[in-house]
């Protein structure tokens, strides 16, 4: 909770007071909440024992999980919850290379940087133990995050701008619900899986959110000059913008914050034409968006040079190189010909009769996501958002309909459950529920995460 008494001195806080206080003031004194990090680290070792106590007393679905279980007792028991995409990501780590065209769907990152952290021989026990451990603590740095940057995109403080405490408060618990919500949300089996990289990309999307909305508190001085807080904030939020995107496809749509960021200088400069200085930042943000589409390229272009040149795999009798399908298309994707080919993704193809239970699957995700943007995206408090709040809503849209008209529509949950917007307007909705309300969807959530537990750590389709 919010600690007024402690963190704000010198400012008497009762029911009845409506003391405000400088923005900026509040957002230093800003402290997580008691016993947030505790609650993350107990909820994430129940989780794991759930996982391993559902596998050791549930047959698998899908036995082939136990073809490469070795004789050791421990091993076994571990690489048996290591299913799905965790079989090419470890994979890929315990080779240090891409051996299979449709490996190339899964993102370098997090397969070699279990390779370094292991180096020379390493076993698939290994990696696996070490995927799950460095999930579960990664996960638990983005429940703290997560709150700060609930209550900094709720509360809006800035520097000069005076704070009503009644409202800090408000924002405060909004921003833990938000970071419980994280917590306990219905795809959390996917961010403590190994080998799944939601944990890592969300971890590096949430700081680099947290990072962003830090700069633009920090913009501006007295003089209204952009200040040193604001290009360092910035800078270090594009930094893990594009770890984020080295992690997952997905992360090139970051760049929805410098993009938001160009936009938003360039309308206060055309409204106050007074504020030329203020475009001295533009090179800043257009590297930024740079960086984060450079993982992308990054992929792109090894792929192209693996499979399309003079050196490519794919050889003739002759030993002469046959360039694959894709190379010959402009541009060349690798990324979207592997999942067309080998998983059947593409625009409009979840729409079919046969994909109807998937589609049931997926519609909490989307209802939910469609009826919060329709209630609280764009506005805080009948004021225009900050520019991060904004950035947020357009990536949560764009994400909605990359889900429902392009990826798999079943996997909707895990792919929104990245995003740290849904959990802060689901925090508010939630407030405005009747007890009844509240628990109805406390228990949905507490569900579908079970049922998400038990089937995919016994090999069961899950999404």
């Amino acid at each position: 909770m919010f600690r007024q008494r402690k963190k704000i001195r010198n400012i008497r806080i009762t029911k009845t007071n409506e003391e405000v206080i400088d923005g900026l003031v509040v957002l230093n004194r800003y402290h997580n909440s008691d016993h947030i990090v505790s609650v993350a680290f107990l909820s994430r070792a129940v989780m794991i024992l759930l996982m391993f106590t559902f596998d050791a007393f549930i047959s698998d679905y899908d036995t082939s999980s136990s073809l490469n279980q070795k004789t050791d007792a421990f091993c076994a028991r571990v690489e048996s919850v290591a299913a799905w995409d965790s079989v090419h990501v470890l994979g890929i780590a315990e080779v240090g290379d891409y051996e299979y065209e449709h490996s190339r769907a899964f993102y370098p990152a997090l397969p070699f940087f279990l390779r370094f952290i292991h180096r020379g021989e390493v076993s698939t026990c290994a990696l696996t133990c070490t995927a799950l451990i460095l999930n579960s603590l990664v996960s638990i740095i983005t429940v703290a995050n997560m709150e700060k940057l609930a209550f900094i995109l709720l509360a809006n403080p800035q520097s000069g701008r005076a704070l009503d405490i009644s409202f800090a408060k408000k924002c405060a618990s909004f921003a833990r619900t938000a970071a419980l919500l994280y917590c306990f949300n219905p795809a959390s089996i996917f961010h403590l899986a190994p080998g799944y990289t939601e944990a890592m990309f969300t971890f590096c999307a949430t700081y680099g959110a947290l990072l962003f909305a830090r700069g633009t508190v920090y913009a501006f001085d007295e003089s209204c000059n952009i200040t040193w807080g604001y290009f360092m904030n910035k800078g270090a939020s594009y930094v893990f913008f594009a770890l984020a995107a080295s992690f997952r496809s997905n992360g090139i749509l970051l760049g929805i914050y410098p993009a938001c960021e160009i936009v938003s200088l360039l309308l206060v400069v055309m409204r106050q034409r007074k504020f030329w200085s203020k475009l001295i930042s533009l090179p800043a943000h257009i590297f930024g968006g740079i960086c984060i589409a450079l993982p992308t390229i990054m992929v792109q272009y090894a792929a192209y040079v693996n499979f399309c040149g003079t050196h490519s795999r794919y050889n003739n009798s002759n030993n002469k190189a046959i360039p694959r399908p894709w190379c010959s298309k402009f541009p060349p994707n690798v990324y979207t010909f592997i999942q067309s080919e080998y998983w059947d993704v593409g625009f409009l193809r979840s729409w079919r009769f046969s994909q109807i239970p998937n589609i049931l699957i997926a519609s909490p995700a989307l209802l939910a996501s469609v009826y919060c943007l329709m209630k609280y995206a764009f506005v805080r408090n009948k004021i225009v958002s900050p520019v991060g709040a904004i950035a947020g809503d357009i990536l949560w849209l764009l994400s909605c309909l990359l889900c429902t008209t392009v990826t798999h529509i079943q996997i909707s949950m895990r792919f929104l459950s990245t995003l740290a917007t849904p959990y802060i307007y689901i925090a508010r909705c939630g407030a405005e529920e009747s007890e009844r309300g509240k628990y109805i969807i406390a228990s949905f959530i507490a569900a579908y995460g079970l049922v998400g537990i038990v089937l995919f750590s016994n090999f069961y389709p899950w999404t």
